[in-house]
């Protein structure tokens, strides 16, 4: 019978593989020509400077959609849309305008007391004005 050969599995932690994936993507970088190597090093300080003004949130897709439909309707960044429509809730919250109170229902999760329930009617794609 003959005799199985054991071999040792190799396996990276993740931190050494991003390492070594990030060291293989800079010398690939370093064999193109000075210009595509200088767009991509601008194209990278942009993309970190924008870094500080993102974020992202889970939306109900009726509404990300009104949001999307809406911001090629009125021609503007939906980013923007949001933007206004986020400063103008929180003006009103802190006016006292608004009562998150009839929203609340008591969380599950460790890191929040409670969370937010929205009724169908506030959520629901509204018609348009004609």
């Amino acid at each position: 019978m003959a005799e199985k050969k054991f071999e040792r599995r190799t396996t990276l932690d993740p931190a050494v593989a991003d390492l070594l994936s990030g060291m293989e993507q800079r010398q690939a970088e370093s064999q193109l020509p000075r210009k595509e190597r200088e767009r991509l090093g601008r194209e990278r300080a942009k993309i970190q400077s924008r870094r500080d003004q993102r974020a992202t949130y889970d939306l109900p897709p009726t509404l990300r959609e009104e949001i999307m439909s809406l911001s090629e309707e009125l021609r503007i960044p939906a980013s923007q849309l949001v933007t206004l429509a986020l400063a103008r809730f929180l003006n009103d919250y802190g006016s006292g305008s608004i009562d998150l109170g009839k929203y609340k229902q008591p969380s599950r999760s460790p890191r929040y007391d409670w969370n937010l329930i929205f009724p169908d009617e506030l959520i629901r794609v509204k018609k348009k004005k004609s």
